[in-house]
């Protein structure tokens, strides 16, 4: 196998980990953060206007 063929394995096998890390802290980050909302009393109404952004005012330009 050529050098560059096996630094494209090498690569792809680290995306795979670099995947499952990922997952797998997203994993434990909601758990957290669902713990957290029990012991506070928080619910999803309350979160909901801190998760969402609100969108800009198009201006549209007068046409005359």
């Amino acid at each position: 196998m050529s050098k560059l063929a096996e630094l494209m394995a090498k690569k792809a096998e680290l995306e795979k980990q670099i995947e499952a890390a990922k997952q797998a802290e997203q994993a434990d980050a909601i758990k957290q953060i669902v713990d957290l909302a029990k012991s506070y009393g928080i619910s999803y109404a309350d979160l909901k206007p801190h998760m969402t952004r609100r969108r800009k005012r198009r201006v549209v330009a007068d046409a005359s």
